[in-house]
């Protein structure tokens, strides 16, 4: 007889069937799509500014998919691991999917969304 495995959520009150919190550098999203830790600002990049004056929300690129496009049958530029992108959100919806860990929020954002990427310098900062 097999062994049981020991529980790898030691913490009692979660679901022992959910196994361990994964970190969002670890997650992986697939497509068109980019994971993104949200930011309070545009920090050391240019602000951007809608004429609308439509909100417009910064973040740090976590992961991204692999950039096909199906309805073009080809590949898309994606932004860089660790850019600032920027994007906007409508006062009515919360653009993309979202959720929180360890306090910070995070969003799943579509490459569509994208206004702005500013690129990661050598230093490793956009």
């Amino acid at each position: 007889m097999p062994k049981p495995k020991p529980n790898p959520n030691p913490n009692p009150n979660q679901d022992p069937n959910s196994g361990p919190e994964k970190s969002p550098q670890s997650m992986q999203v697939f497509g068109l799509f980019i994971l993104v830790k949200m930011d309070t600002g545009p920090g050391d990049n240019p602000e951007v500014m809608c004429p609308k004056g439509a909100s417009l929300l910064y973040g740090s690129v976590i992961s991204t998919g692999d950039g096909y496009d199906p309805d073009a049958k080809e590949f898309r530029k994606m932004p860089t691991v660790g850019a600032t992108i920027t994007f906007e959100e409508s006062g009515e919806s919360v653009e993309g999917h979202y959720f929180f860990t360890g306090g910070q929020e995070y969003r799943i954002v579509h490459l569509d969304s994208v206004i702005v990427s500013f690129p990661v310098t050598d230093e490793g900062n956009p």
